[in-house]
């Protein structure tokens, strides 16, 4: 928060894999800083989410945004299912589930990871066309395609990663342009500063159980830091009005609150459900003595300066007890 602050940010969003864990300290901390919490995911889409299908156990991306409280609680219902329904080595969802909980989100086309940059780089325009008409079917004009592009700006040599960025971006202009789906520029976040590159990188070697020095282990670019605007548009210096776009969707976002009161269970009773009072009192009573049995045990091996304050605690117990034996409501002795 504190970076984008620093930058004049008024918005910042949350995109992590597959989980909303840190959904809502985030938003506490975006709201204290006064910057306005975008909630999101970066979901898994497969064919069918409850297939157990070794050829998608990963899934292609997907950037999920929270556009106001619908979109948030349809959001928290994906990738509840994602777990509950889906997970196959990742929490995975598919695009039955995103029509039926698609209001309220935005979506963009993600990273290389996802499906659309996948058709582009395996030179299938023609699903990749596919491809965004379904998109904005879903989603209308809530529907993104992002471009990315991994490029050191002090002049280091160009990565695999970033060689497929500038290919997958040329098309998704042409993709854009073709069926009227606006472009928004995007950086693939994971650290906050350009020196946390290495940290970051022994933390992907811990994660996927590599050493430093395997040649076929897990790389990032290094440039999966956050950066500021200015940076942003040195990157893509012919792309101003992809990087405005990212405004809109901020401006798209709705302010809604998080806080809401207790949520209590509601179990129907049947009509000819009757409490058994004595059944319940009995059940009542075995609490206390399950807690005087303890206190016998811990009486048996304790020493004689810890024996006083564990008899006087077994008589309460007791007096307690004598009292529920005989109350009309018990009610005043659960707590």
């Amino acid at each position: 928060m504190k970076r984008a602050k620093e930058f004049g940010m008024t918005a910042v969003a949350i995109t992590d894999h597959g989980n909303m864990f840190g959904v809502k300290e985030f938003y506490d901390a975006a709201n204290a800083a006064g910057l306005k919490p975008i909630l999101g995911c970066e979901v898994y889409v497969v064919k069918n989410h409850r297939e157990k299908d070794k050829d998608e156990k990963a899934g292609d991306h997907l950037i999920l945004l929270a556009k106001n409280l619908k979109g948030y609680h349809n959001l928290v219902k994906l990738v509840s299912y994602s777990w509950t329904e889906g997970f196959y080595y990742k929490p995975r969802i598919d695009k039955e589930l995103l029509r039926q909980y698609h209001e309220g989100l935005i979506c963009s086309s993600a990273c290389l990871g996802g499906e659309l940059p996948q058709a582009i780089m395996h030179d299938d325009l023609e699903e990749a066309s596919r491809i965004v008409e379904e998109f904005k079917e879903i989603f209308g004009e809530d529907y993104y395609l992002e471009l990315q592009l991994h490029r050191s700006l002090s002049g280091a040599p160009d990565t695999d990663t970033c060689r497929h960025q500038v290919e997958v971006n040329k098309v998704l202009h042409d993709l854009a342009a073709r069926h009227g789906v606006k472009l928004i520029v995007t950086n693939d976040v994971h650290f906050t500063l350009e020196e946390d590159a290495p940290a970051h990188d022994h933390l992907i070697c811990l994660n996927t159980g590599r050493d430093l020095d395997d040649p076929n282990r897990m790389r990032y670019t290094g440039q999966e830091f956050f950066k500021s605007p200015d940076e942003m548009a040195a990157l893509f210096p012919d792309d101003l009005e992809a990087l405005e776009n990212t405004m809109e969707i901020a401006d798209k976002v709705e302010h809604y609150t998080l806080e809401h009161k207790p949520l209590m269970p509601d179990f129907p009773l049947p009509d000819d459900f009757v409490i058994d009072q004595a059944e319940l009192r009995r059940i009542f009573l075995r609490r206390f003595d399950g807690q005087i049995s303890g206190l016998e045990k811990k009486m048996a091996d304790a020493d004689e300066a810890k024996k006083p304050s564990l008899l006087h605690e077994m008589e309460g117990l007791r007096a307690e007890k004598a009292q529920a034996e005989t109350a009309d409501d018990l009610d005043a002795f659960n707590g």
